[in-house]
């Protein structure tokens, strides 16, 4: 299986939580669907093409083929928060809004897509049909060390790992057995995202945790819950989850 992956960074990233609609609060990082939006713009492929439809068939169509995963390569996420005054359409005032942006970040983006041959070589010459950027066009995008991966799907239930991991367990179920065993001085993010996802030949959304690590390579115990939406990967010594 091949696998691509790159490091994009900027100054400032803005990948919104859509459940908070007055105050723009921001994660520390993107969701799948922001991530697989990056590679379509990169590479042309339109979200929507008129007023109706919230996604065009080829979007659905990339989405539906493609798998990602994360890493957090900065060494400590922070977040700058301020204050703009948005004006009332029911009344002539202003109104201050919280808005927040994490500061210098910097990921590892993987990915399997049908069409590997050719973000690689956009990824190679920096020749992309949208400019990248992350979260928000006042935050743009710089992309490098594009690499192509020899990946195998890991069979095992244990994994060492730096990258973002999908948790599928219910809400209050102890099956998700992860747990940080060994840590390079690093610790254990946990975010709550909107999570799209194909099944049955449908879109779908489910809030779910991800597991971050930051700072160091951790480990994980059995996963006895049965894993659908996401697939580990072996990439040398490490594995990725991709989701």
């Amino acid at each position: 299986m091949k696998i691509i992956s790159f490091n994009i960074s900027g100054a400032f990233a803005a990948f919104r939580d859509p459940s908070v609609t007055t105050n723009q609060m921001a994660y520390y990082i993107p969701s799948k669907s922001a991530v697989v939006g990056l590679l379509g713009a990169m590479m042309g492929v339109r979200r929507d093409n008129a007023l109706g439809e919230l996604y065009s068939k080829e979007y659905l169509d990339f989405f539906a083929t493609t798998k990602v995963g994360i890493r957090v390569d900065s060494e400590n996420l922070n977040k700058v928060v301020f204050y703009t005054n948005h004006r009332s359409l029911k009344e002539i005032k202003t109104k201050p809004v919280k808005k927040e942006l994490v500061e210098n970040p910097s990921y590892t983006v993987y990915a399997i897509l049908d069409q590997t041959d050719d973000l690689m070589a956009r990824l190679k010459k920096r020749e992309f049909v949208f400019t990248p950027y992350l979260g928000h066009a006042y935050c743009p995008a710089t992309i490098t060390d594009p690499q192509l991966h020899d990946g195998a799907k890991s069979t095992n239930s244990k994994h060492k790992t730096r990258g973002v991991i999908l948790d599928e367990s219910e809400p209050f179920s102890t099956d998700f057995e992860f747990a940080c065993e060994e840590a390079d001085e690093g610790t254990i993010m946990i975010e709550r995202h909107l999570h799209h996802f194909f099944k049955n030949g449908s879109l779908q959304k489910k809030v779910m945790r991800h597991w971050i690590p930051m700072g160091g390579m951790v480990k994980t115990n059995d996963f006895k819950s049965t894993r659908a939406i996401s697939e580990f990967y072996k990439l040398g010594e490490e594995a990725i989850c991709l989701y």
